[in-house]
């Protein structure tokens, strides 16, 4: 799935128009220039995870989890600017880490790597579980 493909999926999916979205995304504070510019490009699991971090924060007033519980990640600072977003849709369980050592003891963000359209789409539906009426639910991890 590309960004623009994410993008246009998310808007779908949440009732927004797609029509001038990079532009108001922007000013809204959800995407970055960025966006528009790797349009055409498979989305990174790093801009998936900002994406959906900035639109909780900027679109549905969400307030920030305590990250210290992504810490089992072993590539979560890898990205420093990044680490915050990959933090909040983590401990919220819109984003899994992968288990690279299958046994549990090897937690991976893979910050660069890409997912298939299910996965993304899957994505997608729990950050807009994550709003549901005026009832804010600040972890979904259900941990």
């Amino acid at each position: 799935m590309t960004t623009e493909e994410f993008i246009k999926e998310f808007c779908n999916k949440a009732g927004i128009g797609f029509d001038g979205v990079f532009e108001r995304g922007r000013k809204e504070g959800w995407l970055e220039a960025e966006d528009e510019l790797i349009k055409d490009q498979a989305i990174t699991r790093k801009n998936a995870a900002r994406i959906c971090h900035m639109y909780l924060l900027k679109v549905m007033k969400v307030s920030d989890l305590d990250i210290s519980g992504a810490a089992a990640i072993k590539d979560l600072y890898d990205c420093r600017v990044c680490a915050n977003h990959v933090a909040q849709v983590y401990m919220r369980g819109i984003m899994d880490a992968k288990n690279i050592m299958r046994g549990g003891e090897f937690l991976w963000f893979d910050l660069n790597g890409t997912d298939d359209d299910f996965t993304n789409s899957g994505i997608i539906r729990r950050l807009l579980l994550i709003h549901v009426g005026d009832h804010v639910h600040q972890d979904m991890s259900g941990s």
